[in-house]
């Protein structure tokens, strides 16, 4: 297949490198500005299932690489690679069956808008917490979203995937049909084969009451709400969501101090009663002298998104990295925080969870790694000058912490750094999903580990 037949196969558009709407395709690829130098030969914006497969095919048949792209907010820029990207945005239909509680979403689909269509029918799913994030990635990667610690991980909440392979094929997977393909992804992320073009999502009940309350505690005092955080933990209160953000003073308390530590804690009940009575043992456990408090105060998705988006503003660079630690006895978050306290970038923040003992074993998944403390570093800057001091200030935080770090969370961690793709799985997961990539995937049409690829000038 030569590059004029794929044209004229695909109902979107497709763009390649000589084309005069290659430069600003290429661009709006990435919500991180801080993209790599890559330059895909050839940019397919699929229109449906079809133009997917028939961009795979093309890919195969021209010994290129297949990059898949939902909505740009790979940090690590991995959804672009030197051969062809299949962008997805246009594909975010979702179809609910109330009395079922299932819902068909296609992969582009964003955390705010299924969130949003599922509550008109009183319905809910595990959505992450970034509202424009795109489901793709997101349950790809596993999917640590709202009420997870109820509702359990968005990969998890999967009933079935529709999806296309190395060959263009398109396989529908399950726990009964085609297993391999299903336990690979769930938490697969970019060590996945495919292509997911319709995920088939099992629903939850949304919530009678969605209440939270929030505490500002300077960055000096973040021991005092560690400390709350694993009590809160350790009670096991699976409708509560514990968070704490590390970063600077918001204008409000500018004045008072220069970079914060701010606790969320967000109920998920099925009754007024009951949401007051958790946030009021919240409450009587927070440390005192608090800068600020406020709440409890009804929410709804929507204005939990709109809490969380300034933490992720459009326009600009970023590095981020996450991190798994077994124990909170190792001050491993305190590490965080004294990096983060000398941070160089304003817009510098870190995300810490303590979450409560798992229930029982993970499901038999790719998703694989995990433990009792998380914490995600983001450094974000403007100027491309900073690009160098931004990374070196992220990877000196994750050495000064690879001591007490057991893994990493597939979806933010820094893929550029090697061995990180392998060490967010177990080995036992990592060898597996090794065995099944050769058996799906033997050419590496969807390989991430740097494959040379043809250039397309040899196509035909």
């Amino acid at each position: 297949m030569d590059i004029e037949t794929l044209r004229r196969s695909v109902r979107g558009t497709v763009v390649t490198a000589d084309d005069a709407a290659y430069a600003a395709t290429r661009e709006g690829l990435l919500f991180n500005r801080r993209g790599p130098g890559r330059r895909p030969a050839v940019i397919v914006r699929a229109a449906g299932v079809d133009d997917v497969r028939a961009a795979v095919r093309f890919a195969a048949a021209n010994g290129l690489r297949v990059s898949p792209r939902g909505s740009g907010h790979n940090w690590s820029g991995i959804a672009i690679q030197e051969g062809v990207v299949v962008d997805l945005g246009a594909m975010d239909r979702v179809v609910v069956d109330a009395g079922a509680r299932l819902a068909e979403a296609e992969p582009a689909i964003s955390a705010r808008a299924l969130a949003e269509t599922l509550a008109g029918y009183g319905l809910a799913f595990p959505v992450g917490h970034c509202g424009t994030v795109a489901i793709s990635g997101y349950l790809l990667g596993g999917g640590f979203g709202w009420n997870s610690g109820s509702w359990g991980l968005g990969c998890h909440n999967v009933e079935s995937v529709e999806v296309v392979l190395a060959d263009g094929s398109l396989r529908r997977a399950s726990a009964l049909e085609n297993p391999e393909i299903f336990w690979a992804v769930r938490g697969g992320g970019p060590a996945f084969f495919g292509i997911v073009v319709r995920y088939r999502l099992r629903l939850q009940p949304l919530p009678r009451v969605m209440k939270a309350a929030l505490w500002a505690y300077p960055l000096e005092r973040f021991a005092e709400v560690e400390g709350w955080m694993g009590t809160l933990a350790a009670a096991g209160r699976r409708t509560l969501e514990v968070s704490t953000t590390m970063a600077s003073a918001p204008p409000p308390l500018a004045g008072r101090a220069a970079r914060v530590a701010l606790t969320a804690a967000t109920v998920f009940a099925d009754s007024e009663a009951e949401a007051d009575a958790i946030l009021a043992a919240v409450a009587a456990a927070a440390p005192a002298g608090a800068l600020d408090a406020h709440g409890p105060m009804p929410v709804s998705f929507g204005m939990l998104y709109d809490l969380t988006a300034p933490m992720y503003p459009a326009g600009m660079r970023n590095a981020v990295d996450c991190f798994w630690a077994a124990s909170p006895e190792t001050s491993f978050l305190g590490t965080i925080a004294e990096r983060v306290a000398t941070a160089p970038f304003p817009r510098v923040h870190a995300l810490a969870l303590v979450l409560p003992p798992p229930p029982g074993p993970l499901p038999d998944a790719a998703f694989s790694m995990g433990g009792a403390i998380y914490a995600g570093v983001h450094a974000v800057w403007e100027s491309p000058e900073d690009d160098a001091k931004g990374l070196a200030w992220l990877r000196g935080t994750a050495d000064a912490v690879a001591d007490r770090t057991i893994g990493h969370y597939v979806g933010e961690t820094d893929h550029d750094r090697p061995g990180r793709l392998e060490a967010c799985f177990s080995p036992a997961a990592w060898v597996k999903l090794a065995v099944l990539r050769r058996r799906y995937d033997p050419a590496g049409v969807f390989d991430r580990t740097g494959a040379a690829t043809v250039p397309l000038r040899a196509a035909g």
